[in-house]
């Protein structure tokens, strides 16, 4: 019989990553508190505040996690459209927009009723290096390196993959039909911005 292994235990920052997002979905970022989240993760405050820091520092590693997360389903993306630039980037923002209608987070910086705009709103206007920058980077790479055929530059596959980011939020804020209605559009524009 074959000895079983257990399992590896994450990290002290992932479950205290994993928890807070719990807490999040289920009572709303005002409802938590570092000493609900030490509870929960099963460790001291302390632990928190040397793992995390601020609160506000906490709402930036949960989206950079979530722009980690959003990287690999376009790698997925790409994955499943080999040779089709097209349908490959308008997959990516389809899926895109359907998980972050989905996703607390972005509620929440949008303007949701659950309270922390003011730790989340930022990270997508007024500082967005961390996560806008972040994810361009490695969305740009993605597509360049699975779409070779597309005659852009690195730099260009930037400006492309920040414009079809910022169109995304702007579905985001403003919603005009579904999210079908809006990849049908984005797929026009796709097509024109990569000359196919």
């Amino acid at each position: 019989m074959k000895a079983v292994t257990p399992p590896v235990p994450l990290p002290t920052r992932e479950r205290l990553l994993d928890a807070a997002a719990d807490v999040l979905q289920a009572d709303g970022w005002a409802a938590l508190t570092m000493g609900k989240l030490a509870a929960r993760a099963g460790v001291s405050r302390q632990t928190v505040y040397n793992e995390l820091g601020s609160k506000a520092e906490l709402a930036e590693a949960l989206m950079l996690r979530e722009t980690d997360r959003f990287v690999e389903r376009v790698g997925g993306d790409v994955a499943a459209h080999p040779g089709d630039p097209v349908g490959g980037v308008t997959a990516a923002f389809r899926h895109t927009l359907e998980a972050a209608r989905e996703n607390p987070m972005v509620e929440i910086a949008l303007g949701g009723s659950q309270g922390g705009r003011d730790d989340f709103l930022p990270l997508l206007t007024s500082r967005p290096e961390a996560v806008l920058d972040r994810a361009v980077e490695a969305v740009a790479a993605l597509f360049a390196g699975g779409y070779p055929e597309v005659a852009l530059t690195a730099s260009e596959w930037a400006v492309a993959v920040e414009t079809f980011v910022r169109l995304l939020l702007s579905y985001l804020v403003q919603p005009s039909g579904s999210v079908e209605q809006a990849s049908g559009r984005m797929r026009w524009v796709i097509g024109r911005m990569l000359g196919r």
